[in-house]
């Protein structure tokens, strides 16, 4: 190939935003205009630190205006010497802010670089309550039950200012009334681990002011049991320190009933109909701690460590199952397993400095990471006509991920480029036994370690925005059993991942093109030898043999007014696909995993988010259909999924929601859900004391509607699989904010991608 550029020798303004509080503006807008007749030459707008790369049409006879809504705008005149403008401030216009209201119809959501952003503050989505309710109203995701999927996607990685989610928990401790955007990336570039499918941003608002804050949330939810949720945040800020702390706790109990029958056809024609009721229960105490601190504005640096500890958590679940070879009858077992769960607190600290000296960006985070769990079950089978047994099994397992990530960012031929490293050694020992000699004692080590590099290059130009850039990562993969290292096992990968995407604009039509090669990687428990026991007829292993997925995706995203159209192509090489084997003797069961050689699929989504009036409507329509045919038998039916999300603005602080989803029968991999099913949420919320108080009565699944329809194959075995937990809630939530501030802090973690195997 042949590519022709051409290069400007014009070099680039840059500079950084700020407000009087030293906080950075996104969107500010910086235009030059000549002189003396004030007409347009060039523009450009901050990213969301607050900086910006402008280059100019001459830097004679002009002058730089530099403004943002709600503040008052500066003017700035070149400088021969330099082309970096520095830092500038804007102080608040407060005539505007105390007279005016500003009423805009600019579309909700919008293509901006990488993402479709959402603007949430004004809207009636910052009523919506959690930062979990308002992504379970944004186009293009998915809420089901406590998960959220990324139409085509799966899956994504979620960030608070940069700052990785844990646990899904963490979006109901921030208010939606602290949420300025929330950005859908749906084929993230370069700079991310090459396992990440999509990512969600949200940014919350800058607050100012000095001192003391604090939020505090209370909830209760009735469902067959009673869940507790208490929150508590508090922060104090002098100057350019952050001093800031929280604590929570929650109680829960939840009940699940499957009804499974699997079919197992080798010597005799085998069949198992399971009828499990269970019951798992637990409390979760955790908090966090830590301070950031702001030299000035180009400088800062800052730690946190968080805490979290699960003191005894229970699961208690009994099964009957009625057994036959060859349509005769062979066994009735009733099996009682009963497993409680302890371990060590889990504590995550992470410590970041993230500054600007002159054109060059730094950011860098160092993390570690550990936790300790034991797990003890006990299984009592009754057996009608064979050898009625207890068993007993212990599981230990140990994690500990140490990381360090660097970024470096510089203005580069009218754009910008980014560069930088990461570095993860992980370590897991994992332990299963069984004192009755059923299964065979298992111990084996887990040695990982991980270099990453990339680079990115992004540019906007009259014909429209673009990034390109390169990932490479190499990978030490050591396993061992008893001490012992099995060579067999223990691979390395050396891999290069590209990544490019182009925005342009024609007329009030956004569209943007991406193409990205990404990589799954198994997860540790996936990795596992260990034989695990659920009953005398099934077995669960992991496989140490499997190999990474890699993933090509090819993806198209167009918006307009407030509509959106997402296409997306994609190629799963190898990918990881659970299997179930039938085992000597012929009618036990090991359950595994495999890699699947190649399978193509087609992603389309529609979302329409309109304002009319008092009511706001979020609707998503997506179809998945791919294309696999497994021992002769096609699994190429498509799956539709519809979200419907209504909010009404009642006036005087009331806010009614009604949102409903439903998802269709359809193939994924190797499963069929052969029958639909939906949901209904409800809830009334209504605020007080200019905000600071608010109360959320909330019905979900009223019409209890959350379950799951499974067809799986596995060669010589079908499973046929229905679920069903107590999804059908009431929930009462009490929120209380006191001069409330939000940390500055800008660590945004390493090692993500290993948390999420771990």
């Amino acid at each position: 190939m042949l590519t022709a550029m051409h290069l400007s020798a014009q070099q680039s303004i840059t500079g950084r935003i700020l407000d009087n509080q030293q906080c950075p503006i996104p969107y500010a807008n910086i235009v030059q205009y000549s002189l003396p007749d004030s007409a347009f030459m060039a523009g450009s707008v901050s990213d969301s630190n607050g900086v910006f790369i402008l280059t100019p049409q001459q830097t004679e006879k002009c002058f730089y205006r530099i403004s943002s809504i709600g503040y008052i705008p500066v003017c700035r005149m070149p400088d021969a010497h330099t082309t970096d403008m520095g830092s500038i401030c804007l102080f608040p216009d407060n005539l505007l802010l105390e007279e005016v209201v500003i009423k805009a119809n600019l579309p909700t959501t919008r293509i901006k670089n990488d993402a479709l952003v959402t603007h949430i503050q004004h809207s009636i989505l910052s009523h919506a309550g959690s930062a979990g309710d308002v992504l379970a109203k944004i186009p293009g995701i998915i809420k089901e039950r406590d998960s959220y999927e990324v139409l085509g996607k799966g899956n994504p990685i979620i960030y608070i200012n940069g700052r990785p989610v844990r646990d899904n928990k963490e979006l109901e401790y921030l208010n939606s009334e602290d949420i300025k955007s929330v950005e859908v990336v749906t084929n993230p570039g370069a700079r991310y681990d090459a396992s990440v499918a999509a990512v969600v941003r949200i940014h919350t608002l800058r607050r100012i002011g000095d001192g003391f804050s604090l939020d505090v949330r209370s909830g209760y939810s009735q469902s067959q049991n009673v869940d507790l949720e208490e929150q508590v945040n508090v922060n104090y800020r002098h100057g350019g320190l952050d001093v800031f702390g929280q604590f929570h706790y929650s109680k829960y109990e939840a009940t699940t009933r499957n009804d499974i029958t699997h079919i197992v056809e080798i010597d005799s024609l085998w069949n198992f109909q399971n009828l499990l009721n269970g019951t798992l229960s637990g409390k979760t105490v955790g908090g966090e701690m830590g301070m950031n601190y702001m030299i000035n504005d180009n400088h800062s640096f800052g730690f946190r460590l968080s805490v979290s500890a699960k003191p005894n958590t229970t699961s208690d679940m009994n099964t009957r199952s009625y057994i036959t070879a060859n349509q005769q009858f062979y066994d009735y077992l009733n099996n009682r397993e009963y497993t409680t769960t302890t371990g060590k607190p889990s504590f995550q600290l992470n410590a970041y400095y993230n500054g600007t000296i002159k054109n060059w960006g730094i950011d860098f985070n160092a993390d570690y990471i550990t936790n300790h769990t034991r797990s003890r079950s006990l299984y009592d089978e009754a057996s009608q006509k064979q050898e009625s047994r207890e068993v007993n099994t212990q599981s230990r397992i140990v994690n500990r991920v140490a990381a360090s990530k660097l970024v470096f960012t510089h203005p580069l031929w009218g754009g910008q480029i980014s560069a930088g490293g990461e570095y993860t050694h992980t370590y897991r020992t994992d332990e299963y036994s069984n004192n009755e000699g059923y299964i065979e004692n298992t111990s084996s080590r887990t040695e990982e370690d991980g270099i990453s590099g990339f680079a990115e290059y992004s540019r906007q130009s009259s014909l429209g925005n673009f990034t390109i850039g390169l990932r490479y990562e190499h990978t030490e993969f050591k396993y061992s059993e008893d001490n012992k290292t099995v060579e067999a096992q223990s691979r390395t990968y050396n891999n290069l991942f590209p990544a490019f995407s182009y925005l342009i604009r024609i007329g009030a039509v956004r569209t943007l093109l991406s193409y990205t090669v990404k990589t799954r990687r198994p997860t540790y428990s996936q990795l596992s030898n260990n034989l695990t026991y659920v009953d005398r007829f099934t077995m669960q292993q992991g496989n140490p043999l499997l190999e990474p997925c890699t993933i090509h995706d090819l993806s198209a995203i167009g918006t307009w007014r407030f509509l959106q159209l997402s296409l997306s192509y994609q190629r799963w090489r190898n990918e990881i696909m659970y299997w179930g084997n039938s085992q000597a003797g012929g009618n036990s069961v090991l359950m595994t995993y495999i890699n699947y050689r190649d399978r193509p699929s087609l992603n389309i989504t529609l979302s329409a988010s309109p304002t009319i009036g008092i009511w706001s409507l979020h609707c998503d329509i997506g179809m998945q259909k791919q294309w696999i045919s497994i021992d002769g038998i096609d699994f190429k039916r498509p799956r539709v999924k519809i979200r419907l999300g209504n909010t009404l603005d009642l006036g005087s602080g009331f806010s009614l929601g009604i949102d409903g989803s439903f998802i269709g029968k359809g193939h994924y991999q190797n499963l069929y859900q052969f029958k639909s099913y939906g949901t209904i949420d409800i809830s009334l919320r209504k605020s007080f004391l200019k905000e600071a108080l608010s109360l959320e009565l909330r019905g979900n699944d009223v019409f209890h509607g959350t379950r799951n329809y499974w067809r799986t194959y596995f060669g010589n075995i079908n499973w046929y699989q229905s679920n069903q937990w107590d999804t059908r809630e009431f929930m009462v939530t009490l929120r209380y904010k006191f001069n409330s501030t939000k940390s500055k802090y800008k660590g945004t973690g390493a090692g993500n991608e290993e948390l999420r195997r771990l």
